[in-house]
Parts: C-alpha cells; sequence; structure tokens
C-alpha cells in the first residue's frame, strides 16, 4: 500500500492554550461561568461519549450524560492546578465528583490538508476506501470509492460510516430484502456529508437514482465533487430535511440513508414512513448506545421493523424495514 506521510517539519506554534475539563452534569453551568470569569474564550461544553446515562432527559426525549466536556481556550498560559482547584471548589459545593482537567498548547496549522495523506485505505463491506494519496490498484473483488478527507463528515474512518457500508454490503449480499443488485432503486442519503455513502450506493446499485441530501452548502459541494472524482452521477440538494420539495420528487425510496445524529434521526422516522415503499429499508447511525431505546421506539411508531443492528465501539448501525 502506497501512502504520503506528514511533512516532518514542525509547523510554526501559535500561541493558543486549551483547557479541557470533564465535569459531572450539574456543575456544567458553574464551570462554564467560572471559566469566563478567568477569562478563558471559545468556551465549548458537549456531553461525553462514554459517560452513563443520567436521570435527566432533554428536550427531545433522550437522556443526557452524566458526563460533559468542556473545552476553552485562552492566549495566555493559566495555572492549571489553580483552575482545578477553583473547579475542585465547585465540585465540592454540588456534591458530585472531582472534575479532570488538562491543559494543551494548540496552533492552527491546517492539519487536514498537510496530513491527511497518512489515512490508509481500508475495506468496510464490499467496499474499498481510499484517498487519491493511495496509488496501487484496489483489491478484486471490493467496491473501490476514492474520498479525501475533507471539509464535510465522511472519511470512511468513523464507525458509523463503517456500520453504514457493511448494512448496504449486506443487503446486496443476502439480498433477504427483495432488493436486487441490477434494480433501478430509489435511494436517499439524508445528511450526505463527502457523499461517501451516496457513492458507495450508486457504484453498488448502478441503475439507482441516488439523491443525496445535506443542509450545509460546503458538504453539498464536496459531495459534487466527491461524485465526479468517482465518475458516478448524483442528485445532490441542498436541504434542511425534507424542506426543499425536490427531496420528495424522487419518492417512494427504496433505501433511505441517515447517519447523522440521534435526534435528528428520530424526529425524521415519520418523513422517512411518509416517502418510503414499504418493504423499503432505513439505515439509520450516528448513535451511541444509549440512543437505542429513543430511536427504535420512534421507527416503531411509523410503522417500522427492526432487521439489523451493528455495534462497533458503542456506535450503532440500525436497519429498519418498512411494513
Amino acid at each position: 500500500m502506497t501512502t504520503q506521510s506528514c511533512p516532518t517539519q514542525q509547523p510554526e506554534l501559535i500561541p493558543l492554550w486549551q483547557l479541557t475539563a470533564r465535569v459531572p452534569l450539574n456543575a456544567v453551568d458553574a464551570a462554564v461561568d467560572l471559566l469566563e470569569q478567568y477569562g478563558f474564550l471559545g468556551i465549548s461544553w458537549l456531553e461525553c461519549d462514554n459517560a452513563p446515562a443520567s436521570s435527566e432527559i432533554d428536550d427531545n426525549g433522550f437522556p443526557i450524560a452524566s458526563e460533559f466536556q468542556i473545552d476553552a481556550y485562552t492566549r495566555d498560559k493559566p495555572d492549571v492546578n489553580f483552575i482545578q482547584g477553583a473547579l475542585a471548589s465547585l465540585t465540592t459545593l454540588l456534591n458530585t465528583a472531582d472534575p479532570t482537567v488538562t491543559l494543551s498548547l494548540v496552533d492552527n496549522t491546517d492539519w487536514l490538508s498537510t496530513c491527511y495523506q497518512s489515512l490508509p485505505a481500508r475495506i468496510a463491506g464490499d467496499f474499498y476506501i481510499y484517498g487519491s494519496h493511495i496509488t496501487d490498484t484496489p483489491p478484486s473483488m471490493v467496491i473501490p470509492v476514492r474520498v479525501d478527507a475533507a471539509t464535510a463528515f465522511g472519511s470512511g474512518e468513523h464507525s458509523t460510516t463503517i456500520g453504514c457500508l457493511t448494512a448496504l454490503s449486506n443487503i446486496a449480499e443476502t439480498n433477504t430484502d427483495g432488493l436486487s443488485i441490477t434494480d433501478t432503486l430509489s435511494i436517499l442519503d439524508m445528511g450526505c456529508g463527502s457523499g461517501i455513502l451516496s457513492i458507495a450506493a450508486k457504484k453498488r446499485w448502478q441503475n439507482a437514482t441516488v439523491v443525496s441530501v445535506d443542509s450545509d452548502p460546503e458538504s453539498v459541494r464536496v459531495a459534487t465533487q466527491n461524485a465526479l472524482n468517482n465518475a458516478v452521477q448524483l442528485t445532490v440538494i441542498e436541504s434542511e430535511g425534507f424542506a426543499n420539495p425536490t427531496v420528495t420528487s424522487y419518492a417512494p425510496y427504496d433505501i433511505v440513508l441517515a447517519n447523522i445524529l440521534a435526534k435528528p434521526v428520530r424526529a425524521l422516522a415519520p418523513h422517512f414512513a411518509a416517502t418510503m415503499r414499504v418493504g423499503g429499508i432505513a439505515i439509520l447511525s450516528g448513535l451511541l448506545s444509549r440512543h437505542h431505546e429513543e430511536v427504535a421506539a420512534a421507527y416503531n411508531a411509523a410503522g417500522f421493523i427492526a432487521v439489523n443492528t451493528y455495534t462497533i465501539e458503542d456506535w450503532m448501525t440500525l436497519i429498519y424495514k418498512k411494513t
């Protein structure tokens, strides 16, 4: 396998410090306020993927993680021990576990453009995913899909993408769902990102019409370019879900792909039900194991039955059939 390594020359560091704190759910607001008081900028926080669910439920009915990661930035190197102590004082007052705090120096080098070449080719199901830096001939008996790491999600590395590619392979391989690889199918990729799943589906079902939808103009641009790079034709549409009526005009869909996030996947259940044929297959991902019950309930209520599940590193890909 031929790859190009990352440059060995060290980039010039930008004086920017990142402080990362992992705190219990009920300490997040107070911790963010404290970091703002100490002059941190660009503060963000998100649920920790590997944290157990708490008893709290969000507005969409999903359990909230019991721990959050807070990332905060500053130009001046902070006293990490002082910050650790201040945050620990908060958690003591709230009678919760002490936070963990780390500090690192970051820079604004465009590692995406300089180091994507280090990504190896990989096989997921029947698909061979590779970047333009790979010059070896793809192995036989696999479907090559060329996608470079870029400014849209989907380079074939993430567990959710691997799960979706595996599901696409198994639908065609087993043919248990009545989908022949020679059929003229209508396929929807909702939240297409880089277009990797759309391209894989089009290469598997060459007679299919593949509709690739994303609300991000950059994803639309990247997916369109990747389709050209792979010599396949996709119908790429910029739309927030089904807001653009063109998306519905290609219904009924035989296969729907949605590798996005748990909340929008659940919200889309009635829309998919309304635009899919009976017996059609929905491949859903971007979900953590703790989201399974809520998503399953939404799709059962919308008239789907579970067909299969793939779990990779706590990320789930669910396969449903419309009844």
